[in-house]
């Protein structure tokens, strides 16, 4: 599982040639040894807590998970312990909220992971408005996406589109085969795009509307791409098992309105974040970082394009770090030594109890990594029999019972099964 995600890791960010001969295979191993430790010592775990405490409760899968996951966290290396403690607090979180639906504590709100993206994005907006307001490496992301142009000018500044070449600095950009007067049309037309009106406070080179626009369609474009590929990839299976249908299968499923909502998303954001940002400076005639809580707030409401209560969470809870290490560096909030061990003990077992009695409140994606890790063992749990805690165990297959060998137990099914 690990070989092909530290693989594909490695190229992307360009590692020397002694990474990959010195470092590479002992990371992979180290990370398999840390998952094969979880999932083995959770079901060891799980039969001697059954033994210590005599029988099964609602919360004998708790306290195994938390005792198997302190010890397999502790082989990982340290530097992806908080990268693996973010993303199960966000499967926990998510297991924890559908668990509240599920009893009726709470109601389904429609919309509540946009108002919560908007939230999050007006948020980090203003931090990255801000001098120091972020980390490089979230500073790096946000500045993909959105451009430089809004950044405090803390250096030399290099405008987004000036570092484009001449030729690629607009999607109206040159065009070499059109015949002599539809060139001409078209560079009327974009000197008239590019040379519009521009506040003076503004970094961008080129009109409001051209940096608005450009930004947009540039982001649509990346996001349509991305959603292609994704779905070329996940179809190269089907390749193999039928290669007959393989061309037609994968012209269906690229000739789907949906593979634009991720790119309608991306560029929405970006346009919206500019448009506001610029509107700003034209309304009060003066910029500052509270812009950027405005214009990130209104532009967090393209998820509407793209709903993802996963990327929600993960940015919220990305930022709840953010702003808790700010908390440490200023001496507001304490620090914890080893709170990543027990931040991703405790989500684990949320996720690993969930999945031994609650299976339909776990993310899909999340359950089908919980039976490849058990080899289908959590699926082949007697969750009828869980069914006496009040919490519909036995949900998703509320047929099943396990062919028992009648030298062990005699137990038999009950009721009109």
């Amino acid at each position: 599982m690990y070989a092909p995600l530290y693989l594909v890791t490695a190229v992307l960010r360009r590692k020397n040639k002694d990474y990959f001969l010195k470092r590479l295979l002992p990371e992979i191993l180290q990370s398999t040894l840390f998952l094969g430790t979880n999932a083995f010592m959770f079901i060891a775990s799980f039969c001697v807590w059954r033994k210590i405490l005599g029988g099964f409760f609602l919360f004998s899968s708790f306290l195994p998970a938390f005792c198997a996951s302190v010890c397999a966290i502790s082989i990982e290396r340290k530097k992806r312990r908080g990268l693996l403690a973010l993303y199960i607090t966000n499967v926990a979180v998510e297991t924890l909220y559908r668990m509240a639906l599920s009893r009726g504590i709470v109601t389904e709100r429609k919309n509540i992971e946009v108002l919560l993206f908007s939230v999050t994005s007006a948020i980090y907006m203003y931090f990255f408005r801000m001098k120091n307001g972020l980390e490089k490496s979230t500073l790096s992301a946000i500045g993909f996406l959105v451009g430089y142009d809004e950044r405090p000018q803390v250096e030399p500044h290099v405008s987004s589109t000036e570092s484009l070449p001449r030729k690629e600095k607009s999607f109206l950009g040159k065009f070499q085969c059109l015949p002599k007067w539809l060139e001409q049309a078209r560079s009327n037309l974009h000197q008239m795009f590019r040379k519009g009106p521009r506040h003076h406070l503004c970094r961008h080179t080129h009109s409001c509307l051209a940096y608005t626009l450009e930004g947009s369609a540039v982001q649509f474009g990346i996001g349509c791409a991305a959603q292609i590929g994704i779905i070329c990839l996940t179809s190269l299976p089907r390749l193999l098992k039928e290669p007959k249908t393989f061309l037609g299968h994968l012209a269906r499923s690229l000739w789907k309105k949906d593979n634009c909502y991720l790119g309608a998303f991306l560029g929405s954001f970006v346009g919206i974040f500019r448009l506001i940002n610029c509107l700003l400076r034209w309304l009060r005639n003066h910029d500052e970082a509270f812009h950027g809580l405005i214009a990130g707030f209104l532009a967090g409401w393209s998820m509407m394009w793209y709903k993802s209560v996963t990327v929600a969470l993960y940015m919220t809870l990305k930022l709840v770090e953010i702003l808790y290490f700010k908390g440490i560096a200023t001496g507001k909030m304490p620090y914890f030594k080893s709170a990543d061990v027990l931040i991703y003990s405790i989500s684990t077992a949320v996720c690993f109890h969930a999945g031994v009695f609650e299976p339909h409140n776990i993310r899909p994606t999340y359950w089908r990594f919980l039976l490849r890790l058990t080899k289908n063992r959590m699926g082949t749990i007697n969750r009828r029999l869980c069914d006496v805690f009040g919490v519909n165990s036995s949900k998703m297959n509320p047929n099943f019972w396990p062919n028992y060998d009648p030298q062990y137990t005699n137990i038999k099914p009950e009721g009109p099964w």
